[in-house]
């Protein structure tokens, strides 16, 4: 299984997810790919419309395998409910939306809306929190006793 986490962050030298992503390996393959650039920093000076524009332009060419979009607005779910999103997939790809979220077009392009919480998330909380879903919905589905 290939599990892909799109995001729009500003690089940093955050090391806590790697043991998410080690003990994961066993059951899927978790890439990051982080797709921020000028043009998205440029556009959240300008506001919500222009924001949404760039966020679209950065994760559109990257809609592949069965797309779940993460946003406030998206269905809350149990961790169990979870782990049957990442079931019988082969590619599953997580959208994390910008300072603005994801505009109602993306949001559109997307199989599932999930929201982590209704409050806020920093990108490197939401990132901790889903890298710690997909573990433990992975191990859900493999019967692995961390899920108790």
């Amino acid at each position: 299984m290939q599990i892909l986490v799109h995001c729009l962050q500003k690089l940093d030298d955050d090391n806590s997810l790697k043991d998410y992503v080690k003990m994961s390996s066993k059951w899927a393959n978790i890439k990051e790919i982080n797709k921020f650039n000028s043009q998205i920093a440029k556009a959240q000076t300008q506001g919500q419309i222009a924001s949404y524009k760039a966020y679209e332009d950065a994760y559109t060419p990257h809609l592949n395998g069965y797309c779940v979009g993460l946003d406030e607005r998206g269905d809350m779910l149990d961790s169990f409910e979870f782990a049957k999103l990442l079931k019988d997939k082969t590619q599953i790809s997580f959208f994390i939306g910008g300072a603005y979220g994801l505009g109602d077009n993306l949001r559109d392009k997307m199989d599932k809306l999930v929201s982590l919480s209704r409050l806020t998330l920093a990108h490197k909380i939401a990132k901790l929190v889903l890298y710690e879903q997909i573990f433990r919905a992975l191990c859900i589905n493999f019967n692995h006793p961390y899920h108790k």
